[in-house]
């Protein structure tokens, strides 16, 4: 019997160290605004979760291409075959589809993995974004994109990025 709980606090060690998780504060995302798109970006307090923060997003005017507002969070490494989750809470003022990738940061911006397009309802829901990097980035971003498909505020918080 003793062993038989040594082995399971092994394995959750295990799993807990290689799942990774890393935090990621709302204020790293940055707000990229282009083609004549409007956008403003803020750090507000969560009215669905008092204490907690989450970043808001206002389009007031859609530009002509998806990725005329996106967020991007840069500073990140993803290793090439390994599997990321992005976890968050998100809403929308109407519902729409947002699109999530990683990209390199150095030199050509491509995707490093296949992008993601997620429903975002107006009430907040809990996400996961699945990743499986195709390419090694040592330098990366997460981006939101298709944010200036409508106008729309859009909330976010509680992101974590998980190794799997």
């Amino acid at each position: 019997m003793k062993n038989w709980f040594g082995s399971i606090a092994f394995f959750v060690v295990i799993s807990y160290v290689s799942g990774a998780e890393i935090p990621i504060d709302p204020s790293r995302f940055q707000l990229q605004v282009e083609k004549g798109a409007e956008a403003r970006s803020a750090i507000v307090d969560d009215e669905t979760q008092p204490g907690s923060k989450e970043l808001m997003v206002t389009v007031s005017k859609p530009g002509p291409e998806f990725w005329s507002v996106e967020l991007r969070a840069p500073g990140f490494s993803f290793e090439q075959g390994k599997k990321y989750d992005l976890l968050f809470r998100a809403r929308s003022s109407q519902s729409g589809y947002v699109y999530f990738t990683l990209e390199k940061t150095d030199g050509n911006q491509g995707s490093i993995a296949r992008g993601t397009f997620l429903q975002l309802p107006e009430q907040p829901v809990d996400c996961t974004v699945e990743f499986a990097v195709q390419e090694k980035a040592p330098a990366a971003r997460v981006t939101i994109s298709s944010l200036s498909v409508d106008q729309a505020t859009f909330y976010f918080s509680d992101f974590k990025l998980i190794e799997r």
